[in-house]
């Protein structure tokens, strides 16, 4: 059967012979039931940390290769395999990747250089990152929070005392969202307003941010995530910032939501493969928050769908590599 190559954050001091630790364990442990599905499945499974990419000795993508490898089927480090050896790669997690654009980019240009299945799709990775990809959902028609260039959002919104989410365009768990309810709340981005996108402030949030995810257009669970409610304000979902998680059970209309924006995400020339949809439900139905298709928290665990999961996954991922073979 196949190599399949997962990339990790990884608490790199907590690691040992026997064991690579997660760095965050709460979502990250989903990682076993992956790899328990696809060792079960007969594939062969390693973990690698996304740093251990040694692009400093060697720039070319076809030959770079990693300096450390976890051998999950016998739970040990090992002599790395080359990229060229494994017919898939997931790219799972990464810590602090978005202070690192250049390495994280060389990265997936070394994996679609070697390895003749990515996960997701490099085009798709490349689209995803940046969330621009707003603007581009709302022209093909998907309800999205409305999504503003920041100085839009300072003239249509803020100055009218209408407030609005600011995140930056390259970034994920919440690091540098705001809330700006006027032109001065922006003093923390002046000098970097190209930097960062205005969403408009849902106060729907309160009740809720749907999280559904993906294999595929293949639905598989969903949680409702919750921001602190001790904090009137808050409005961030974080659990680190006191939010919660619990399962949901999506309606049908919401289904047929999110099965459309993963249609029209696909007609961006972005593959669809392991994706998660956040969402509000607001007067005129579900309302985008984020497309989450690069690497997303799955919540599997708190849905009690761990191993269903990671078996459902190695199917998919399965389902792939036969296809690749017979192209």
């Amino acid at each position: 059967m196949a190599n399949i190559l997962l990339t990790l954050a990884e608490e790199v001091g907590k690691s040992a012979d026997n064991h690579f630790a997660v760095r965050y364990p709460v979502d990250e442990n989903d990682c076993f039931d992956f790899a328990a599905g696809l060792k079960a499945l007969g594939h062969r499974v390693y973990f690698v940390n996304w740093r251990d990419l040694d692009l400093e000795k060697q720039a070319d993508p076809k030959k770079v290769q990693f300096n450390r490898m976890f051998d999950y089927q016998n739970s040990c480090f090992v002599k790395p395999l080359l990229l060229s050896d494994f017919a898939l790669v997931f790219v799972y997690k990464m810590e602090g990747f978005y202070f690192d654009m250049p390495r994280f980019f060389a990265m997936v240009s070394a994996f679609e250089a070697n390895i003749p299945v990515v996960v997701n799709d490099p085009a798709t990775i490349r689209h995803n990152i940046n969330k621009s990809y707003l603007f581009q959902l709302k022209e093909r028609g998907v309800s999205v929070g409305e999504p503003y260039s920041i100085d839009v959002a300072v003239e249509q919104r803020l100055q009218k005392g209408l407030p609005c989410v600011i995140k930056p365009l390259f970034g994920e768990r919440g690091n540098q969202v705001l809330l700006a309810k006027s032109p001065e709340d922006l003093k923390v981005i002046e000098g970097r307003e190209d930097e960062f996108i205005a969403q408009e402030y849902m106060p729907e949030i309160r009740q809720g941010e749907k999280s559904l995810a993906y294999l595929g257009f293949a639905f598989q669970h969903a949680v409702i995530k919750r921001p602190n409610r001790e904090k009137a304000d808050e409005f961030r979902c974080n659990e680190s910032l006191g939010g919660t998680v619990a399962i949901y059970e999506p309606t049908s209309e919401e289904l047929d939501y999110c099965d459309n924006l993963l249609k029209v995400y696909r007609s961006f020339g972005c593959p669809i493969h392991f994706s998660r949809i956040d969402f509000v439900t607001t007067d005129i139905g579900p309302k985008l928050v984020e497309a989450e298709l690069l690497n997303p928290s799955i919540y599997a665990n708190y849905s009690k769908k761990g191993p269903q999961f990671g078996n459902a996954i190695a199917s998919y991922f399965d389902g792939l590599l036969r296809v690749k073979s017979t192209t």
